[in-house]
């Protein structure tokens, strides 16, 4: 199996040996600093790629349509669009990640958590003016904008 590590498969995992071909972002490498990870990261084969400028565009349009984008670092894009561009299947944790990888078909793996059960639209909600909009800030009043689920499927 090809898979794509986020940070946390990096730092949690301890058996590497069951992926045929794994590939790893410099970011997921910047972020797994702590000593126990950098030792893991040495002791197995991979491939340090960034992903290709159209993925993550692509990721960036999915995950906004999705109300992800918000809650996705640029590290969890960069993740997403490698796994896109190589058709790999990502280990990950994230909620988000697997929202956003549910929603384009790209297979997942949780490390401990189970598999979202869901695919989820977020949207925005002024709790005040009991409105939804795509900013930030409620454009009427200027309060904050709270993340609500928009809709929702179940995930067979």
């Amino acid at each position: 199996m090809k898979v794509v590590l986020d940070t946390t498969a990096v730092i949690y995992l301890n058996d590497f040996s069951k992926f045929s071909e794994i590939f790893i972002t410099p970011e997921v490498i910047f972020e797994a600093k702590d000593q126990n990870s950098l030792m893991k990261l040495e002791s197995f084969e991979k491939k340090i790629l960034d992903p290709v400028d159209e993925d993550v565009e692509e990721i960036k349009k999915i995950a906004a349509t999705t109300g992800d984008i918000d809650k996705l670092s640029s590290t969890d894009i960069t993740v997403l669009a490698l796994a896109k561009g190589k058709s790999c299947t990502i280990i990950s944790d994230d909620r988000n990640i697997q929202n956003v990888a549910e929603k384009i078909g790209l297979e997942y793996i949780p490390v401990f958590s189970e598999k979202i059960k869901k695919l989820v639209t977020w949207k925005k909600f002024c709790r005040n003016c009991k409105e939804y909009f795509d900013d930030d800030n409620c454009p009427v009043c200027g309060d904050k904008l709270w993340r609500v689920m928009g809709s929702s499927k179940i995930i067979k």
